[in-house]
């Protein structure tokens, strides 16, 4: 993991707590379990789909 992909997941998780703290302190309700499954989905590893290289034959076609 890059620094900076450190400091933005940082910065996320930051953010979205002020939001919940802003909400709690205007009196708005949020169940715990809603709280814990936003913070998983936050959590959750992202993949990334790429597109194979043009010259690229697979794992089938390596040379030896």
């Amino acid at each position: 993991m890059s620094m900076r992909h450190a400091v933005r997941a940082r910065l996320r998780t930051i953010l979205v707590c002020a939001v919940l703290e802003f909400g709690a302190m205007i009196g708005l309700p949020m169940r715990p379990a809603e709280i814990e499954a936003l913070m998983q989905t936050m959590n959750q590893t992202k993949v990334a789909h790429t597109l194979p290289d043009e010259h690229e034959n697979g794992d089938d076609n390596l040379e030896r």
